[in-house]
């Protein structure tokens, strides 16, 4: 028999005391029993609020002793949703969580080390970042994968939140992630999508705060981009006014969608039509429309017939966002590559398999209609366009991002080719030190649960490329023992481009980080051009990171690409970098802060001055070959720099050889 929210009360109370009485060696089953009795209860808006009550109890209690969410000052905001979509029993602690930083806001709790305003900060920065959440409906058959349960449970924490911290007061938050997210240019637009329908349909951007000002640019720019389009109102009404007017006002709209797109990255449903419209009657205006340069203008005209095909067959409103990544292939001018040009030809051939049709179509999270081969063949416009927009949404697959990033800029006939196996087989093989791997064959990689909010690239390419990274490692650790595997496997990976020398601050045999000046001093003659006699990369070197929070506390490792070191606009040396998670900004502690815009990056790029970078860098591939004469020229009040920023980050986590 189902019990009442009074029965369910009543127990969570008796559970309650159980808890905070047991001695240490029983808290554990009685805490197992308590989070039962929350979980029952965080699925009805009468027992959150009753647990919203009760949070001084439970916190007070020790529920969060010993546990990840102990200390409040540790936590981090853009985490919060991944744990919450984990289910039982971490998404009821993650809940309960929320509930207590919400009541230290509130000054309900007190806490020595984490302030009421720290508190609201923390909540107003996780609903920004965990915003396609906190303003879910959870209607659409995206979140069919998960229990109804607990969507409702996450549903209901979020609408206790944002009954204490308004949609208004995110306002400045909310328009600086849009900011930062468009300057990234990633492929997937989804989460500015979404965030700009909350805020069209809830916000009253009408005053005149800088802040209204900023989202409605943006609101515009996906809603009504042109004078036109506002008027029309709607996109029926505006493709009847494109049958009706004159070359001269095509070419008006078309300047102002291209514009918005060059400015925003984004593409509305009007420039959709538009396009289609200008291909059939006005094809010469295609190039005002997609705000093509001279050198896109050319690439156009020299292959008109196929680009034209390519908007009429493949782009439809279900990846109208390949309007971008058209674009940007036709300014990267690859089309008239011949390798790139048969690839892509025999790309738009290809019957994809039933397996992969199947993956591509749970990635379509918006609902409009696509086929599977308009998503495959709009994704490819996009990957190769956009190079740098490529992510890892919320799988550990930062290897197999990094890498369709690379031969998107360097091997597109590969990527292509790649593509094309996968595609049609549902398989790809790579070689490692003489053996074949075929990805089919392989049981698992890192991604345990597969995350589909990705690029239609990635989606049909990740899944192969994660398993066969994770099998090459295990076979190198097998067969080189005491080396690190990323010795052999990245350049067998990625490509030929990655360099034979490999340089790491941890001894894997010893347990220490080791020889620490000297990685630096390598780092320093290899890449700074004030060091290795004024050369700048010709390729991405792949590289490991330290990830570390707020506190500088390690999290975890990561794979990136350092792109370039070069003077900023401000004249600083900064890294420039692709970091293939959803987003390029981050505090990682120390007053160190990526940046995706503002010091010199282009669309795609985050960037640090280099000593801050170099301090984060655990691992890199570099030439071994040039560095004679030079480890000696890296003054030393730049190791000694970069090594107290280490030892005092994730350098904390390690032994440190003398």
């Amino acid at each position: 028999m189902e019990l009442t929210v009074s029965e369910l009360e009543n127990r969570f109370l008796e559970s309650l005391s159980l808890f905070r009485e047991a001695p240490a060696f029983g808290k554990k089953d009685k805490k197992s029993r308590l989070l039962s009795q929350a979980d029952m209860l965080s699925r009805t808006p009468e027992g959150v609020a009753f647990l919203y009550e009760c949070i001084p109890q439970v916190n007070e209690a020790g529920l969060f002793k010993n546990s990840p969410w102990e200390e409040p000052e540790h936590l981090v905001a853009y985490l919060v949703g991944g744990t919450l979509l984990a289910g039982y029993p971490n998404s009821t602690m993650e809940a309960l969580s929320e509930m207590r930083l919400l009541a230290i806001s509130e000054g309900r709790i007190s806490h020595s080390a984490f302030s009421a305003s720290q508190a609201l900060d923390f909540l107003e920065d996780m609903l920004v970042a965990n915003f396609e959440l906190a303003y879910e409906d959870f209607s659409e058959r995206a979140w069919e994968q998960y229990a109804r349960g607990e969507l409702e449970k996450i549903r209901l924490i979020f609408n206790l939140i944002h009954d204490h911290v308004p949609l208004e007061r995110l306002k400045p938050r909310i328009a600086d992630a849009i900011e930062s997210l468009s300057e990234h240019r990633p492929i997937v637009v989804t989460k500015i999508k979404r965030m700009l329908a909350v805020i069209h349909n809830q916000l009253d951007l009408k005053s005149p705060d800088r802040d209204s000002g900023r989202l409605l640019k943006f609101v515009k720019a996906y809603y009504r981009p042109t004078a036109m389009a506002e008027k029309c109102g709607s996109v029926e009404s505006y493709r009847r006014f494109l049958e009706d007017a004159g070359k001269a006002e095509v070419k008006e709209e078309g300047e102002q969608v291209g514009e918005q797109m060059a400015r925003t990255g984004l593409v509305s449903d009007y420039q959709l039509v538009l396009l289609h419209h200008a291909v059939r009657r006005y094809p010469e205006l295609v190039p005002v429309i997609l705000h093509l340069n001279a050198h896109g203008v050319a690439e156009y005209e020299r292959h008109e017939a196929f680009v034209d095909l390519l908007v009429q067959e493949f782009i439809v409103p279900g990846n109208k966002q390949a309007i971008y990544g058209l674009a940007r292939l036709l300014q990267r001018n690859l089309l008239s590559r011949k390798v790139t040009w048969h690839a892509f030809n025999r790309l738009i051939r290809v019957d994809v398999h039933p397996e992969v049709a199947k993956n591509l179509l749970k990635g379509n999270l918006l609902g409009d209609e696509a086929s599977p081969a308009q998503l495959l063949i709009g994704g490819a416009l996009c990957a190769l366009g956009q190079p740098l927009g490529v992510r890892q949404g919320n799988n550990p697959t930062c290897q197999s991002a990094r890498g369709i990033s690379m031969w998107s800029r360097h091997a597109p006939g590969k990527l292509i080719n790649l593509l094309i196996d996968a595609a049609t087989s549902n398989t790809i093989v790579f070689r490692y030190e003489g053996e074949l791997i075929e990805s089919a064959t392989v049981k698992e990689g890192l991604a345990r649960q597969f995350d589909y909010t990705l690029d239609p690239v990635s989606i049909v390419l990740v899944p192969h490329l994660d398993k066969i990274y994770n099998e090459m490692m295990k076979r190198a650790a097998a067969k080189h023992l005491g080396v690190d595997p990323h010795i052999s496997v990245n350049p067998a990976f990625y490509g030929h481009w990655i360099q034979t020398g490999f340089m790491s601050v941890y001894n894997p045999v010893t347990g220490y980080i080791e020889k620490y000046e000297d990685f630096v001093r390598i780092f320093y003659a290899s890449f700074h051009p004030d060091y290795n006699g004024g050369h700048h990369l010709i390729y991405p070197v792949p590289l490991g990171i330290f990830i570390t929070d707020t506190t500088a506390t390690m999290l975890g490792y990561h794979a990136i690409s350092l792109l370039r070191i070069e003077l900023s606009p401000a004249g600083e040396w900064r890294a420039y970098f692709l970091n293939p998670n959803s987003e390029g900004r981050q505090n990682w502690g120390q007053g160190i802060e990526p940046t995706v815009s503002g010091n010199g990056e282009f669309h795609g790029e985050s960037s640090l001055p280099v000593h801050q970078f170099v301090s984060r860098v655990y691992a890199f591939h570099y030439n071994n070959l040039r560095l004679d004469g030079k480890l000696d020229d890296i003054p030393e009040q730049i190791v000694e720099q970069v090594e107290k920023l280490s030892r005092e980050s994730w350098g904390r986590k390690y032994r440190w050889a003398i």
